[in-house]
């Protein structure tokens, strides 16, 4: 369990008393139990296993091959259902979008920049888009699959963002859960089986022996820990909320509700007294009482557990309160609360079409050809009849006379109802799968325009909506996790080295080293929302919003201000910032422009001033009378 032992770096061994540890694990054993024993989970992993087998072709039972073989009839599989689960994989991979992160307001504009530019880094890194399209196929086929989020690595001082998927059977969700991003569920387990070296390697104290002994004791009781088959062990690592004492109280520090439980309280209480270091050099420091209201609220801990065995346990150490487990589900079936995939309801059509093939080549391998009747010596070259009668050139030669005395019986017809169940099974996997004809590039018409086309495959595609606004949300929650642990564990000065001089001269817009002014770009704070290339109602607010300006500006030249434009634009932050930099400098310029001139008028008129103040008399002239 890779992901089990790099996270054990950045938590803390089981503390607490033996009787305090024997009450952990008695209730994380129970859970287990309870998990694995529920009716969801056990029809899952029944259902599950056989849509993987029609999904590789292996589509019958051994009762079923013993039974053709014994008939001596074939066994061939026409597998309609790979490609069709294939042409779902491959229709999310060229729809595929990717997460961005929205400031919910304008002065994060900039940090959110930053941080697209992070994410997208660390997206790469880990592969997660490719995570992401495995575990929408195995969520096609089996009807669920988990990524799981995690800061790890060899390094304890600098932790690496981790993003692992892992197959729907080695995860037990609380039965009880119906919310779709877990954030009802009670708890999650993941499980993973281990050489006895490879657990002793990481944890010196476990006792196999222990465990083998545990889980002989308790069949059918406790879950199992012990594979006798192959002699491995299993790691549990639980995640699971309790509720616990939480203090809520607005934080002088930022200014804005924030929660701590009781402990922690404490200790931010004594540190404001004493004294916070700010980032600019100064101090806060209050000798004022913290206003704070407790209640009950769910916090999430952790487990790492094999039967008797507490091998760590603690509080989460991730911020975000969630637990780090990433459902991506297919169908549900709300009645028995447990996800099935495509293939669960295409495999009776399946083994219906399989069975109509094969009874229909049975009996064209065994229904009477048409038999050869002929009088005795009428036929001249009848040895050569037998062997080249097949032959399309092939000349039967009869005595003379002898054409009345043979002829060949009329060959038994096949029932065309067999043509009409193939065709109707095959559409039937069509329809239930959701990839009709169109969708899977099959030609129907020759003469069909092109626009009528697109329609349909349109049309086809919104009968996939379930599936597909699954995996939207699955994408956006795991996006959410990998922006929260980032925020938690990557410093300033990393982030910056990964975004380059950009990232750099976006954050010095904006240079606010107090926490409480607008603007602060610590990439601890900032308030982001994730959505798949923004959201249909923010894209669609802003651009009919966008629209009615520039319009109402068009017809009124000089009444909406350009800054109000590119507010409702969807510009990247530094793109608006460069439009609004040359903005700035063309008034600038244009104001200097003005007031040069202005000063330019006033020396005139100065001039023209003091010139006719300046300017002599003009002599008097004497008009002489006639």
């Amino acid at each position: 369990m890779a992901n089990i032992i790099a996270e054990s770096d950045i938590t803390q061994k089981a503390a607490g008393g033996d009787a305090e540890k024997d009450a952990i694990l008695t209730k994380l054993n129970n859970w287990l139990l309870e998990g694995e024993r529920s009716t969801s989970e056990t029809l899952w992993r029944e259902e599950s296993e056989e849509d993987y087998k029609f999904y590789a072709g292996d589509q019958d039972s051994a009762e079923v091959i013993a039974s053709l073989e014994a008939q001596k009839r074939p066994i061939s599989v026409y597998n309609e259902i790979k490609p069709k689960v294939d042409m779902l994989i491959g229709i999310a991979a060229q729809a595929r979008q990717t997460p961005i992160l929205v400031p919910v307001g304008t002065e994060d504009e900039a940090l959110t920049e930053v941080m697209n530019g992070v994410l997208i880094y660390y997206r790469q890194k880990t592969k997660t888009a490719r995570k992401e399209m495995d575990a929408f196929g195995h969520t096609v086929k089996g009807g669920r699959s988990f990524i799981h989020t995690y800061m790890g690595g060899d390094n304890p001082f600098q932790p690496e963002l981790q993003v692992v998927r892992i197959p729907g059977r080695d995860v037990v969700v609380d039965p009880d859960s119906i919310e779709y991003d877990l954030s009802d569920a009670k708890y999650v387990f993941i499980s993973k089986w281990f050489d006895e070296e490879d657990i002793i390697g990481k944890y010196p104290d476990y006792d196999a022996n222990a465990v083998k002994v545990f889980s002989q004791q308790y069949v059918g009781v406790k879950p199992t820990y012990f594979n006798e088959a192959n002699h491995k062990y299993r790691l549990v690592e639980g995640w699971y909320r309790e509720f616990v004492p939480i203090y809520w109280f607005k934080n002088p520090l930022t200014g804005k509700p924030d929660s701590l439980k009781e402990d922690e309280f404490v200790k931010f209480e004594k540190a404001v007294r004493d004294g916070i270091p700010l980032p600019d050099g100064k101090t806060f420091q209050s000798d004022e009482p913290i206003q704070a209201i407790k209640r009950m609220g769910k916090r999430v801990k952790y487990a790492i557990f094999s039967g008797s065995m507490l091998l760590e346990e603690g509080p989460s150490p991730y911020k975000h309160n969630d637990l780090p487990v990433v459902l991506f589900g297919a169908y549900k079936n709300e009645d028995e609360n447990r996800w099935f995939g495509a293939i669960t309801m295409a495999k009776d059509p399946q083994r219906a079409l399989n069975t109509t093939r094969r009874q229909l080549v049975h009996l064209l391998q065994v229904s009477p050809k048409g038999i050869l009747i002929y009088e005795t010596g009428t036929i001249v070259n009848i040895d050569e009849y037998e062997e080249k009668s097949s032959e399309p050139n092939f000349r039967m030669e009869v005595t003379r006379g002898g054409l009345d005395k043979n002829k060949f019986t009329t060959q038994p017809q096949i029932s065309v109802i067999y043509g009409q169940l193939d065709e109707l099974f095959s559409q039937s996997v069509k329809d239930v799968v959701g990839t009709q004809d169109a969708l899977m590039g099959i030609q129907t018409s020759s003469r069909e325009p092109g626009v009528t086309l697109q329609k349909r495959q349109e049309t086809g595609i919104a009968v996939l909506y379930t599936m597909f606004e699954n995996f939207r949300e699955s994408r956006i929650a795991l996006a959410k996790q990998m922006v929260s642990l980032i925020q938690q564990y990557e410093t300033t000065e990393r982030i910056l080295r990964i975004e380059g001089p950009e990232g750099a001269q976006l954050l010095k817009i904006n240079s606010q080293t107090n926490p409480q002014s607008e603007g602060f770009n610590d990439v601890s704070f900032g308030e982001f929302d994730a959505r798949i290339d923004e959201s249909v109602e923010n894209v669609t607010m802003k651009a009919f919003a966008l629209t009615m300006l520039s319009q109402f500006g068009a017809n009124n030249p000089n009444t909406i201000p350009p800054d109000l434009l590119m507010e409702y634009s969807s510009l990247p932050y530094s793109a608006k910032q460069r439009v609004r930099e040359f903005n700035q400098m063309q008034m600038e310029r244009e104001d200097a422009k003005f007031k040069a001139e202005m000063q330019l008028k006033v020396r005139e008129l100065d001039i023209k001033e003091k010139a006719a103040e300046n300017k002599p008399a003009a002599p008097a002239t004497i008009k002489k009378s006639k």
